[in-house]
């Protein structure tokens, strides 16, 4: 996976994940699978989805 495919990739799994935690808020096993499959990712792409949440959540 090049550079700019990680980085496709985290920004489009970072905005997904925001909207899950939005509509499913109430539904906390949906939220812990998707936890645990971030967990699961290669650090490389872990730290590039955290960094785009981040700015996510500073918006």
């Amino acid at each position: 996976m090049t550079e700019a495919e990680k980085d496709e990739f985290s920004a489009a799994l970072s905005e997904r994940y925001t909207q899950v935690k939005q509509l499913s808020s109430p539904n906390k096993e949906l939220i812990n699978i998707w936890d645990a499959v971030i967990s699961d990712l290669p650090l490389d792409i872990k730290s590039k989805f955290e960094e785009k949440q981040s700015q996510l959540s500073t918006l």
